[in-house]
């Protein structure tokens, strides 16, 4: 399995922590269908992407990745009890990878967490609002020439 493969399962499993505490349900997905179009059982709905990777020289050995996850996340308007609900949802899935920077040992280059501003979007039945956070990965490549 890639690296990138082991990092996105490492996601998946952390936030599979906030189920069904914060969370409804987590997927990975490479968006073949979009959040608001899945046919989810439960929100909010947790949305794991395939990340873009970018890479510099760390040692004349090793490369240093930046794996760049988005993980977006849908709720729906008539579940949200209170004010701050999309707030401690935000920071409850920071916290959760501020608290575990190298995701049990995987990311041996650690975390940068993210998130977006919040944002609604109406369809003819129902509000739904979505955020994204973003995680810069990194983890050490050892070079094989």
């Amino acid at each position: 399995m890639s690296k990138s493969a082991d990092i996105k399962n490492a996601i998946k499993t952390s936030l599979d922590t906030l189920v069904p505490a914060s969370l409804g349900e987590v997927v990975i997905d490479d968006f073949t269908i979009d959040p608001i179009n899945r046919d989810t059982g439960t929100y909010p709905l947790a949305v794991v992407t395939t990340p873009s990777i970018s890479s510099y020289a760390e040692t004349n050995r090793d490369n240093m990745r930046t794996y760049t996850f988005k993980i977006t996340v849908v709720m729906r308007g008539d579940n949200i009890a209170n004010a701050t609900e999309v707030e401690d949802l935000v920071e409850a899935i920071i916290n959760l990878f501020d608290n575990d920077p190298t995701l049990g040992g995987v990311a041996n280059g650690a975390i940068e967490p993210a998130s977006s501003e919040p944002q609604a979007l109406t369809t003819p039945d129902r509000t739904y609002i979505w955020f994204e956070v973003t995680l810069r990965v990194k983890a050490l490549a050892t070079l094989t020439f």
